[in-house]
């Protein structure tokens, strides 16, 4: 199973997305596939319980699940992939 245990294995931005209920169904795609994936709100009101605004929503994969992960999302991820 593909998995973020490796050390040396970075952390890469897989795509932005709009809504938490995308991000979730992001993460629930990459791990039936057998990708860990991690979700991070880089809206600095998040952490006080705040429902991030649209657009914040970061998905990260580790470097060595990036492809396959890209191909798991497909068309979900295009024009929301970061620039």
């Amino acid at each position: 199973m593909d998995d973020m245990s490796d050390e040396g294995d970075r952390l890469v931005l897989l795509g932005v997305a709009q809504t938490e209920l995308e991000a979730n169904v992001w993460r629930d795609i990459l791990a039936d596939g057998g990708i860990s994936a991690f979700v991070k709100s880089n809206d600095p009101f998040s952490s006080f319980g705040v429902a991030p605004p649209p657009g914040t929503l970061e998905v990260y994969v580790g470097s060595s699940n990036e492809k396959k992960a890209r191909w798991l999302l497909g068309d979900q991820i295009e024009g929301n992939a970061p620039d």
